[in-house]
């Protein structure tokens, strides 16, 4: 299987339409819709239903229709993942680690979601809320330091200066 390409979706507004009932379909949409998406649910799929979303999930239990399902999705250019049925998907779900705006995604590409699963419980004990409130100093002195500091490289050598004090710290 091909190695896949890590990226972070804005779905700030974004129309997503979650196929199925149960908890991994309630699971899945409350996750996006916490990211900002406007999650659309229905129990079953229907031709020509999938037209005008930019990602659909497909959480039946009854995977029976997931190649149609997928070959839809394909056809009209809309990411699609078919829940544990990798032929089925153009994207994984990432087990997920938040602190603030520090977002770390694990991913075995669907080899183990269960090694996945572990490594974020372990990263949650490592990274704690101190990482959040690093980043909002961060974001409160991005503009600022811009303004003080206009040249690039010396703005640069000053963050990896305080991001460096801020690890040190931690131990």
């Amino acid at each position: 299987m091909p190695q896949g390409y890590p990226i972070i979706l804005n779905l700030s507004g974004a129309r997503v339409l979650v196929l199925g009932a149960g908890r991994e379909a309630d699971e899945k949409s409350a996750a996006l819709a916490e990211c900002g998406a406007v999650v659309e649910r229905r129990p079953d799929y229907e031709p020509g239903t999938i037209s005008g979303y930019l990602l659909v999930v497909a959480a039946s239990p009854d995977r029976s229709r997931n190649g149609e399902i997928f070959a839809e999705a394909e056809r009209l250019g809309v990411l699609i993942n078919c829940i544990d049925d990798p032929p089925h998907c153009r994207f994984t779900f990432a087990s997920i680690v938040r602190r603030g705006e520090l977002l770390i995604a694990i991913s075995t590409g669907g080899a183990c979601p269960a090694l996945a699963v572990r490594l974020r419980e372990q990263m949650e004990r490592e990274y704690g809320p101190e990482y959040e409130e690093f980043l909002v100093k961060a974001r409160g002195l991005r503009e600022k330091l811009a303004g003080a500091v206009p040249d690039f490289q010396e703005r640069k050598r000053v963050w990896y200066e305080m991001v460096d004090a801020f690890l040190r710290e931690r131990g």
